[in-house]
């Protein structure tokens, strides 16, 4: 017999995300019409339409998906000749990334498929809850993007007092040592 759990995945919000998701990424195979793209690739020409020569880093801020699948994302799109990587200037670790002529054709064809998506995401809703949700869900982004933020803070904090007790005991030595030989030399006298 099953223990009796107080948890209801029908008002749960990761679960209903995690639906709402599927409903969104069925919206946009649908809506764009034979393009094959998927979202995250979509969000990736988006953010390079946006700003083309971007970094991957840059990149990986500008859309949400973490580095090491937009790395992925990216050497895949490049393969099949939608974007180019060049080394960034100033940086030669970094690559920018920018369109070619097939991938500005691909993000141009899928563009009414995503409007298409989003418009059949919100008329899910009632028109007088559409703006709310679009809101609550720009809040949960942010949030995330400020949690990533608030922890790069912390650790560079962090990193900084470490510096300071380890510059500390350094000095603390040396004090130390050049007491112990003043003290040396005084007994020689």
């Amino acid at each position: 017999m099953a223990e009796d759990v107080d948890y209801d995945l029908a008002t749960s919000p990761g679960h209903l995300l995690h639906r709402a998701q599927q409903f969104a990424s069925d919206q946009f195979a649908e809506a764009s019409g034979g393009v094959e793209i998927t979202q995250r690739q979509f969000a990736v020409l988006c953010a390079v339409n946006a700003k083309e020569g971007l970094t991957q880093t840059e990149l990986v801020k500008s859309t949400g998906i973490d580095r090491s699948t937009l790395a992925e994302l990216v050497s895949r799109m490049a393969k099949k000749g939608y974007l180019e990587r060049q080394k960034a200037p100033g940086d030669a670790r970094a690559n920018s990334i920018r369109f070619t002529e097939a991938g500005r054709t691909l993000f141009n064809s899928a563009i009414e498929g995503a409007k298409a998506a989003d418009a059949a995401i919100l008329a899910a809703l009632p028109k007088n809850k559409r703006a709310s949700f679009a809101e609550a869900l720009s809040r949960i982004s942010r949030a995330v993007d400020l949690g990533a933020e608030a922890a790069k803070a912390e650790a560079k904090k962090a990193k900084v007092k470490a510096k300071k007790a380890k510059a500390k005991a350094k000095a603390a030595e040396k004090a130390k040592k050049k007491k112990k030989k003043a003290k040396k030399k005084k007994a020689e006298d």
